[in-house]
Formats: C-alpha cells, structure tokens, sequence
C-alpha cells in the first residue's frame, strides 16, 4: 500500500512507519483468531468464560489493523499516480508468481487453468477484498482531496458527522449490501476523510495525551469482546457484528490506537526498511495459493489437535515466518522493479537519441 500512497512529507515518520507494522501484525492475528477458529459459541462460552474472553479480546484488539491502514492513507493523503498504481499491481502479481513457482517446485501445486489466473489477476478471490476496495479508494482520493482543498472546517465536520450517522445506521444496525459491514470502499473513503479532517484540524478529542488514547482504545476493545460474549449468551447465536469494520466502536477503536503511535517520537532506519515493505505480509498470507490450506486450515489442526501451550507457540511461528518470508520476498521484488524501471529507461533514452 505504501506505493501508491505518497507522503506530503519527504522524511518517513518511523512512529507511523511502525505502526504499519504493528497492524500488519494485527491483520495476521485477526486472521489467525476468528477467521481461522471462528468465534466462541454459546457453549464454548458456557464451558470457560474466561478462554473465550481471551479469544474475544484478542480477536476485538487485532481487527483495528485494516481501519488503522486506511486511517494512515487519509492521514497522509493519497496522491495518485501511474507509476506507483503500476508498482502496487505489480507487487502483487509477482509475489503471487513467486508464490506459485515455489509451491509448483514442491509438488505442492496443481497447474492452474486460464481461468484461475484471470480470477487472480482481477482480485475475484475473497482474501483480496481489500486490494478491490483501496484500488476504488486511490480512484477517487483525487475528488476526496478537492473536497477537502475547497471547503471549510464547519462543511467537512457535518460531512462526517452525517456520513458516520449514515454507516453507523445502514452499515452497522442494518448492515445494507453496499456497506458490506465496512469491507467496502465506501467506508474506506469516510475513514480518509476522516483522517484528513484530524490532521488539517485537531481538536480536544483527538489531541489527548498517548496513555488516554492506548487507555481508551484498550478499554474499547474490552467492551467489544464482553459484549460480543454476552450477545451470544443472551440470543443463543454468535455476536460478531461489533467486530465488524463499520462498527462505531470498531472504528473509535482504531482511530485511538491510531492516534496513539502519532504522538510517539521514533527514528529508526530499521522501521522504516520494513516497513516499505509490511503489505507484501497482506500479499503473501491472503494468496489464493496459501490462505486456506497454509495458513487457515494449519491454525485450526493445531487448535483442535494440541494443547493450548503448544497452539500458540505453532501459530506464533507460523506468523513470525509469514511476517519474515513476506518482507524479504518484498525485497527482491523491489530489486526486480528497480531494474525493470532502469531498463525501461535505457530504452527510452535510446529511442529518444534515434
């Protein structure tokens, strides 16, 4: 993502740059937690509060980290352009190439017919989502902009105040198609333009102390796993519509974790190496040729085969590997663009002397 979301400041701010890292974690977390387990039962429930608690916090303190990229996009402004659309697409083709090769290597890949490219090429598969969503998002974030170049303060704080009543009434209470429970780019676009308005104008609720934001964003995340919990207790189905990208918690939850890492003070030339490259970790785990059966489908044998100590030492090796293997794929991927782009040039410049 960070390609083609270009930074009004030429220095990286490593506070920010970290905290793409962290919610990269997040996003591999979430997906390990209820994407993979699926959330408590009614009689998982009945049987251990306390576990299912565990699992009910760990899934509502890691689903921030989708929200919380978008968040950094608006906070930094999107400024589209070609040649970064380019490498964004072309990052995740080619990681997805490499994905394929290796695994055909191993035996462990059948081959793919044409149409199985043309549904990965068009991002059909539903672990892109979100590729799908920000590719709308970088679309329009040229109007966003404009829109928020061209009016005021009071315009853009009843914009969003009326757009969040809106989400919050049809993509959240009554969960309507088109908002897609946040997974949209919709309520992508809101997220930006929120961002936006608190960067261009803070105010007392966005300019707290850092204890205040991580309090408030932990206790958030406390309320939303409780209540998840006691939902399912009291209508006898699972609660998960706070866990979802539209919910008013959900989202002040993200924007104080947010706000958290913006008030921190970090230099480091380590953050920001990796973190150039933390949404290959998105790229790399959701593949279409790894999700389901290397990542899912490994973190549910292990929780229905191991003891609970062992679960979480195989699953935490498994995102440390995920995390690892993404960003020095990432790396090379990078060396290949830089020569593809150098030798793009060279031709250029050669046809230009003929």
């Amino acid at each position: 993502m960070d390609s083609i979301c270009e930074m009004n400041v030429k220095k990286r701010d490593s506070n920010i740059e970290f905290l793409r890292i962290v919610s990269m974690i997040l996003v591999l977390v979430t997906h390990a937690s209820y994407t993979s387990l699926n959330p408590p039962t009614f009689s998982d429930i009945s049987i251990s509060f306390a576990r299912s608690f565990s699992r009910a916090l760990s899934e509502s303190c890691s689903d921030v980290g989708v929200n919380v990229f978008i968040l950094i996009s608006g906070w930094f402004g999107i400024r589209s352009r070609i040649n970064r659309f380019v490498e964004f697409v072309f990052q995740i083709f080619f990681i997805n190439i490499v994905i394929y090769i290796i695994l055909s290597v191993l035996g462990k890949m059948d081959k793919i017919e044409l149409n199985g490219w043309q549904d990965l090429f068009l991002f059909r598969y539903g672990t892109y989502w979100f590729i799908k969503a920000y590719i709308m998002l970088y679309i329009f974030a040229p109007v966003l902009n404009a829109f928020v170049e061209l009016s005021s303060r009071l315009q853009i704080k009843y914009f969003l105040i009326s757009f969040y009543i809106a989400q919050t009434v049809y993509g959240f209470y009554i969960n309507i198609g088109w908002f897609s429970s946040g997974y949209s780019p919709l309520s992508f676009m809101g997220l930006y333009l929120l961002a936006r308005y608190m960067r261009l104008y803070p105010n007392r609720l966005t300019s707290l102390n850092k204890l205040a934001d991580i309090s408030i964003y932990f206790i958030v995340s406390v309320i939303i796993a409780l209540c998840s919990l006691l939902m399912t207790l009291r209508y006898g189905k699972v609660g998960t519509s706070l866990f979802s990208y539209s919910s008013p918690l959900m989202i002040i939850s993200a924007l104080y974790f947010f706000l958290f890492f913006t008030k921190l003070s970090i230099d480091s030339k380590i953050v920001n190496w990796i973190s150039i490259s933390c949404f290959a970790v998105y790229v790399v785990h959701c593949s279409p040729f790894l999700f389901e059966f290397y990542y899912v489908n490994a973190i549910r044998y292990w929780h229905e085969n191991e003891t609970i100590y062992i679960f979480l030492i195989h699953t935490s090796f498994l995102l440390v590997f995920y995390f690892l293997f993404s960003i020095l794929l990432d790396k090379f991927r990078l060396i290949v663009w830089e020569s593809f782009k150098s030798s793009l040039s060279r031709i250029r410049h050669i046809d230009n002397l003929k």
